[in-house]
């Protein structure tokens, strides 16, 4: 997806892209109750989508929309979706 590794801190980590754009995950607080969230990320092509949904899965996810055409959602709309493992819905998606 063009993200790697930025910094890091007791419990967050950030993933910066090469045009300055960046993701930030965190750990909850112990105790604290999570809800999963749904992030949709834009992917460059439809190989990326698929390659983003294939490490998915290498990496403990599971898959909730294989890679392809989403007509429902628009009709140039491409995007691959994984349940990471505590729920969250990741996208990697291409309108």
């Amino acid at each position: 997806m063009g993200y790697g590794k930025d910094p890091a801190f007791p419990g967050v980590q950030a993933f910066a892209a090469e045009d300055g754009s960046a993701v930030w995950v965190s750990t909850a607080a112990e105790g604290d109750a999570v809800t999963p969230i749904h992030v949709a990320l834009q992917a460059a092509d439809n190989d990326t989508a698929k390659a983003f949904y294939d490490a998915g899965l290498a990496n403990g996810g599971t898959g909730n929309g294989e890679p392809g055409p989403r007509p429902n959602y628009g009709p140039t709309y491409y995007a691959a979706f994984v349940h990471d493992p505590e729920g969250n819905n990741i996208e990697a998606m291409l309108v």
